[in-house]
């Protein structure tokens, strides 16, 4: 049986109180599936996963905090500030029709009359919406791509293509 993918659901941010808590960055305004969890995978920036057993979930002012096995002093909670909390694809927030997870996106092709014009590098939280770090595939650099409906048409994951309603955003 093949292991089930994870999602970066989350970001781990500064410590808050005493006891270990860290501040919750989610990638979407639904946070409770969180509340759920007995464990998670933690990614720092070099790659390197940390497995660990989560021992609290609460909510102060709106913002979600979690507390893990192993980290009860701000100073150990700490060194987990800017680790992606990762979950599995079944434990992550149900999406709604003509939702994606933004993981999902990362390297799809972005099309516009049948000719692929670029790739999805990465994915940036922008004001207004999401943003498509897209890497032109002429090789002349990278674009950012609002992910609304004004540029953006089908988007089918099963094919990683991405319909692209203004070609003209790339130039």
């Amino acid at each position: 049986m093949a292991q089930e993918s994870l999602i970066w659901t989350a970001t781990i941010r500064r410590p808050f109180g005493v006891h270990g808590e860290v501040r919750i960055h989610t990638h979407n305004a639904e946070f409770r599936h969180l509340e759920k969890l007995k464990t998670v995978t933690l990614r720092s920036a070099d790659g390197t996963l940390l497995f660990v057993e989560v021992s609290g979930f609460r909510v102060v002012g709106g913002e979600p905090m979690m507390r893990f096995v192993g980290y009860e002093s701000p100073e150990a909670a700490r060194t987990l500030n800017g680790m992606h909390l990762l979950v599995k694809r079944s434990e992550a927030t149900p999406l709604q029709a003509g939702e994606f997870y933004t993981a999902d996106l990362i390297g799809c092709t972005l099309y516009a009359d049948e000719q692929e014009l670029a790739i999805v590098a990465a994915t940036v939280d922008g004001a207004q919406a999401i943003l498509l770090e897209v890497q032109l595939l002429d090789g002349s650099g990278t674009r950012m791509v609002p992910f609304l409906g004004e540029y953006i048409g089908e988007v089918d994951i099963v094919k990683k293509r991405i319909e692209l309603l203004t070609p003209w955003i790339l130039a």
